[in-house]
């Protein structure tokens, strides 16, 4: 999985920037046909947005968190990717 990182009105620290890849590297337990993930950081009031993109075969998944620490904000955004992805697949093993 090709794995792009953001940051956006902050400069973030190659050690976040890793910390965010293997996080994000996580995702594939689940779901391994992802093709792109895109992780971009926010900083805007002492609050931070990790918003993750994830291309998977016929779809692009989105999803946003919001926190006041950065590590918490990236580790709760890959927690709903993993769901909204078990959920996916759940629903294309059904039929």
């Amino acid at each position: 999985m090709n794995v792009e990182f953001t940051a956006r009105h902050f400069h973030a620290p190659d050690n976040l920037r890793e910390y965010a890849e293997k996080e994000v590297q996580r995702i594939t337990k689940f779901y391994n046909r992802a093709i792109q993930c895109q992780v971009i950081l926010y900083r805007d009031n002492n609050h931070y947005t990790t918003e993750i993109n994830l291309s998977v075969p016929q779809r692009k998944l989105n999803v946003k968190e919001t926190t006041d620490n950065v590590t918490k904000s990236i580790d709760h955004a890959v927690d709903k990717m993993i769901a909204r992805v078990s959920k996916i697949k759940e629903k294309m093993n059904k039929y």
